[in-house]
């Protein structure tokens, strides 16, 4: 493979190029580390970098590829994992200053599939304090860039794991996803990104929770999720269909083997609902790029209908969100962070509902609390039986493309941004068309659906809670409509 781009090669195709003995995996990996080299110190995806482990990982996939005989399906392809999924005997810091020198002795889950299925580990990627901003500035490494325009940020919580996708530093990686963590950064860099139903993946050696050294115990219980960023849709199912699934540890993971779904014929029409207005105002490119994307749609023969799911109103939807995710994120929370929040709360204006929400979440009784997860329930079941009318369910992934960074931490109370020349609180414009789908569980893709003005567009894909093979056979099925990826033009 004379012209080695790691930048634009996907996951399978890399993987097909091993095992057909064109590729070696430490050509592979040294193209993927001359990128790092080049363009980590400007962008900062990722804040630890693992080249001698890689190395040895790399060579004895070549070792293994060169015996011949049945290969693991990711063997010798270079990922990156999100620091907040621990790594047996590699700094693992979620961005917390209590961990800066924590070295796990065993893998999360998720990492340990990845290394089982021949994954070179190349490093770990930035984020903000225990993942818990859509922005990525973290407290111990600063800021990670937008690799379209280093002013803007890539998004959060896995911003850093976007990045070193979009960046070739990387051709798959492990994220996580509780309020738009994964589909967030995945749209605001123009790649591909993946959630599961929420309890479909292990969380164990996730954090949040924190380890046992720190007294962590956990506390979330609903709506964080787990999947991965790549560059095509093939690599989505790939990366889901070898992490997915009990470990034996998390007891909240059923036993349920993935629903297959057979890949939907060329030219097959699709049933499509488009629900674009969450009472929240949207930017120009955003507006542009779902315009775009609805006409390339219709004029590839699929039926695309404009509407929302009856009896679900999306502000009732976020608040919902903010009150059970408080009452379960607040019970981990050090007592400092728990006070900042219940001290601002008085200071916040009626518009900030999110945080507001997240602030009475805090506080609120075993009744309260039980009310809220029966309202869930009801979300739940209307949206599932709005989604079953359709093949899948289309919504802007938030109300602005990528705005500018600064020094941010997770617990400071961020300024408004402005949408479309309105003040939007920064909450509700960042992951108020996200945390709908969280709040109810379901699976969710986020693809690119082009460059508007220079900024990469994204739209969600959300499916029925369960069916994740079917909702990514769709995605699919519409990639090559909505464009795919495209890389963004480094230079340096």
């Amino acid at each position: 493979m004379p012209d080695l781009r790691p930048d634009t090669l996907t996951a399978c195709a890399a993987a097909r190029e091993l095992r057909g003995g064109s590729l070696s995996a430490e050509a592979l990996l040294d193209a993927c580390l001359a990128r790092i080299a080049r363009f980590n110190p400007t962008l900062n995806a990722l804040v630890t970098v693992d080249a001698a482990g890689a190395r040895e990982a790399a060579k004895a996939a070549d070792r293994q590829l060169a015996a011949g005989g049945p290969v693991p399906p990711l063997l010798g392809v270079p990922v990156s994992i999100k620091d907040a999924f621990a790594t047996r005997g590699l700094r693992t810091t979620a961005s917390f200053r209590p961990l800066a020198d924590y070295l796990p002795d065993a893998d999360a889950t998720v990492v340990a599939r990845l290394r089982a299925a021949g994954a070179v580990i190349v490093g770990k990627s930035n984020l903000p304090e225990l993942a818990a901003a859509p922005h990525c500035w973290s407290p111990l490494f600063g800021p990670t860039l937008n690799p379209w325009n280093p002013a803007l940020t890539p998004g959060g919580s896995s911003g850093g794991a976007a990045v070193a996708v979009a960046a070739g530093f990387s051709l798959l990686e492990a994220g996580s996803d509780l309020a738009g963590s994964i589909r967030i950064p995945a749209a605001y860099c123009g790649v591909a990104g993946f959630k599961a139903t929420e309890n479909r993946i292990p969380r164990t050696g996730h954090i949040p929770h924190l380890p046992r050294h720190l007294g962590g115990a956990r506390s979330v219980r609903h709506m964080l999720s787990f999947g991965v960023l790549a560059r095509s849709v093939a690599d989505l199912h790939l990366g889901y269909g070898l992490i997915a699934g009990p470990d034996g540890i998390d007891t909240v993971v059923p036993p349920l083997a993935p629903s297959p779904a057979l890949p939907i014929p060329a030219g097959q029409a699709l049933r499509l609902a488009l629900w674009d207005d969450f009472g929240l105002p949207l930017c120009e490119r955003t507006c542009a790029g779902l315009e775009g994307m609805t006409k390339r749609l219709q004029a590839a023969g699929h039926r695309v209908e404009r509407g929302a799911p009856p009896g679900l109103d999306p502000e009732q939807l976020r608040e919902l969100f903010g009150l059970i995710g408080g009452a379960e994120i607040g019970l981990g929370m050090p007592r400092w962070q728990r006070a900042f929040f219940l001290g601002i709360r008085p200071l916040l204006p009626p518009s900030e509902r999110l945080v507001r929400a997240i602030a009475r979440g805090l506080r609120c009784d075993m009744r309260a609390y039980n009310r809220a997860l029966n309202a869930r329930d009801e979300a739940i079941g209307r949206l599932e039986a709005f989604l079953s009318r359709f093949d899948a369910l289309l919504c802007p992934v938030a109300t602005t493309v990528a705005y500018p960074g600064g020094p941010m931490s997770s617990f400071t109370r961020p300024p408004a941004l402005s949408v479309a020349g309105r003040r939007v609180p920064y909450m509700e414009a960042t992951i108020g068309l996200t945390t709908p789908f969280s709040l109810c569980g379901n699976p969710v893709a986020a693809l690119p659906t082009g460059i508007e003005a220079g900024l990469p567009v994204g739209v969600q894909i959300v499916g029925r809670r369960w069916q994740e093979d079917a909702l990514l056979a769709v995605a699919a099925h519409l990639e090559p409509v909505l464009g795919g990826f495209v890389a963004p033009p480094l230079s340096g």
